[in-house]
């Protein structure tokens, strides 16, 4: 049995992605997890993230509130997970190209706000997006409640676990699915558009400025329902490369059929990002048409 620690009190997302890491590391039946008065010097644990004012991976403690914690070379520095990621995170995936990935994807994005880092700004003052710390808030106790906070932050723990569980699986799949994307670029003659055997979204192909249409089947093993998909010009942007014909947009079916000429046409999305048929050749047809 492992005995983790962190501090007491109020749970970011920080210290809640931290102890569920070390459980994925560890094995949850292996992990018993205390909380600790943050202002307590002296922490008997064989982990400690998130306190105790030290950071030396030789002893196992994870702290960055002290004077001189590290920060990456990007400028963000490290949070307790970030710096538990950064010595286990390759161990926990199996991989190190999929940690790099994770560390993007999630840890930094945690690791930031929780150093008073600033990521983005959003364009609506009067809209905002639902954000990860606010998914691990709704965890900790409503106001006026007389519920166990650190109840609650061990049910934030195993939810947190779950979410870094299939970011994870995912990170793996994206990876195989970038070395498919590799391939079949670079094995293509025209580039402009590309061919799949595989569902794979034209979001994977926002790197390569040459692709403009993605044709691939609708779902795995389906041959009856084939998609064509405008790539878009950044990441940033939902602004297409090129776009189906105006008359096109919108129309499903037999109208589609009566606009389009393609006999097993099926629809086209208003936004004219979009075609779909029966058929892989009537999509590749349509995607020669996007201008």
């Amino acid at each position: 049995m492992h005995t983790v620690a962190t501090h007491d009190g109020g749970f970011h997302s920080d210290d809640v992605f931290a102890v569920a890491a070390f459980q994925l590391l560890l094995g949850v039946k292996e992990v018993r997890v205390i909380r600790v008065d943050r202002n307590n010097p002296n922490i008997e644990a064989d982990y400690v993230v998130d306190v105790g004012g030290i950071y030396d991976h030789a002893h196992k403690r994870y702290d960055h509130h002290q004077n001189g914690a590290p920060v990456r070379e990007n400028g963000i520095p490290y949070a307790g997970f970030g710096l538990v990621w950064r010595h286990y995170g390759a161990l926990i995936c199996k991989s190190e190209v999929v940690a790099q990935k994770l560390d993007q994807m999630l840890v930094q994005p945690i690791d930031a706000p929780d150093n008073g880092m600033i990521l983005s700004s959003p364009v609506r003052a009067d809209v905002r997006p639902v954000e990860l710390y606010q998914i691990i808030n709704s965890f900790a106790p409503a106001w006026g409640s007389e519920d166990s906070v650190d109840e609650a932050f061990l049910e934030a723990v195993t939810w947190a676990r779950s979410f870094l569980l299939r970011m994870i699986q995912n990170a793996h799949a994206s990876v195989a699915m970038e070395n498919l994307v590799r391939e079949v670029y670079e094995a293509s003659e025209e580039k402009q558009i590309l061919i799949f055997e595989t569902p794979v979204p034209a979001e994977a192909l926002i790197a390569y400025p040459e692709v403009e249409v993605v044709v691939t089947p609708r779902e795995s093993g389906d041959q009856t329902n084939w998609r064509a998909t405008v790539v878009r010009q950044s990441y940033v942007s939902f602004t297409p490369r090129v776009v189906f014909p105006s008359a096109w947009a919108g129309l499903r079916d037999e109208a589609l059929v009566d606009a389009s000429g393609f006999s097993d046409a099926v629809f086209c999305h208003k936004a004219q990002f979009l075609f779909v048929a029966k058929s892989k050749e009537s999509a590749i047809a349509a995607a020669r048409l996007a201008t």
